[in-house]
């Protein structure tokens, strides 16, 4: 036995049929609110507010020592690579390493 019910109710009826509280006047003030905050977008100067935040952002202490570290890493990566170069000055040109010259590679069984 199937037994269907069809209600026909708007949605501010049947929040009064559950006690739910009538929350028309608080979305009309969320989306006036929303709309202002748009309006003011228009206003926006991202140059401002970069130059204004990029200032206070030098003066944090978190910020320098990032800054710092990054300085660091930037060195040793120039240590490394200045490395990298004096090993490959080393290097003898006519030395063939093991593997080229065909050592350690197994014979086949036969």
């Amino acid at each position: 036995m199937q037994i269907k019910i069809e209600i026909d109710v708007r949605p501010d009826e049947l929040r009064r049929f559950l006690g739910l509280p009538d929350v028309a006047g608080l979305q009309d003030d969320v989306i006036a609110f929303v709309r202002d905050k748009l309006g003011a977008a228009g206003e926006f100067d991202a140059s401002h507010f970069l130059k204004t935040n990029i200032e206070s952002l030098r003066r944090n202490p978190a910020w320098q020592k990032l800054v710092a570290r990054v300085k660091i890493a930037e060195t040793v990566d120039e240590v490394a690579a200045a490395a990298a170069q004096a090993a490959a000055a080393h290097e003898k040109p006519g030395k063939v390493s093991a593997k080229k010259r065909g050592r350690g590679r197994r014979r086949p069984a036969g």
